[in-house]
């Protein structure tokens, strides 16, 4: 199964008894470039501070920026280590399991799962927009919970009293699909009309109340 690295099989591992075989993989992935340059600049902004803040060698020499080679190399290696730390919500997933969705599986005390029973199969739609920009942007709900890093499409549906948003760059059929199979094996009500009430995705071009 396409996108089942080793954070998807420890989640298959410790959720599988509960919930079932996993069934389908859907990823969002959007790398924050226009954070490396700012990122960057602070690197050089720590790089000297710490020139100014490392002990002086010499009273008669402070030595400050006295090797530019090492101060360019470790400015730069420090910004690189901001910016990866966006990486950690760039890379999202979302995992249909026989018994409901499971995300931010990274690890127990932030996995979220949502059973079948608990999603209304009339509210799950496929969203997208006329300029291709992520159409979470434009969705308004007293209560909206983002479970994608970003995309062109996104999955939307109404579960335990919230709105959830699962953006990506993929076609939504083969996740709508996976789950309407499943909640038609969980015996949801209505479950086998999902797809034709999500498709063909909707197109916001404005802010769009979803209550």
């Amino acid at each position: 199964m396409r996108g089942r690295n080793w954070l998807v099989r420890g989640a298959e591992q410790r959720l599988g008894p509960e919930l079932g075989e996993l069934r389908f993989i859907a990823s969002s992935r959007h790398i924050y470039w226009k954070a490396l340059l700012p990122c960057l600049a602070v690197g050089f902004v720590f790089g000297v501070i710490g020139e100014f803040i490392t002990p002086i060698r010499s009273t008669r020499n402070p030595a400050h920026f006295s090797d530019p080679v090492l101060f360019v190399v470790a400015s730069i290696l420090t910004g690189l280590l901001l910016w990866s730390m966006s990486l950690l919500g760039s890379f999202r997933k979302l995992l249909v399991f026989q018994g409901g969705l499971v995300a931010r599986y990274a690890q127990p005390r932030t996995t979220i799962v949502i059973p079948w029973k608990d999603i209304a199969p009339e509210s799950i739609k496929a969203v997208t927009t006329p300029d291709g920009t992520d159409p979470e942007r434009r969705l308004v709900a007293s209560r909206k919970v983002s479970l994608g890093a970003a995309g062109r499409q996104a999955l939307v549906f109404k579960a335990l009293g919230s709105y959830w948003i699962f953006s990506t760059d993929d076609e939504p059929a083969g996740l709508l699909s996976a789950v309407q199979q499943s909640m038609v094996d969980a015996g949801v009500p209505g479950a086998g009309q999902v797809m034709a009430g999500a498709l063909p995705a909707v197109a916001v071009g404005t802010r769009t109340a979803l209550d």
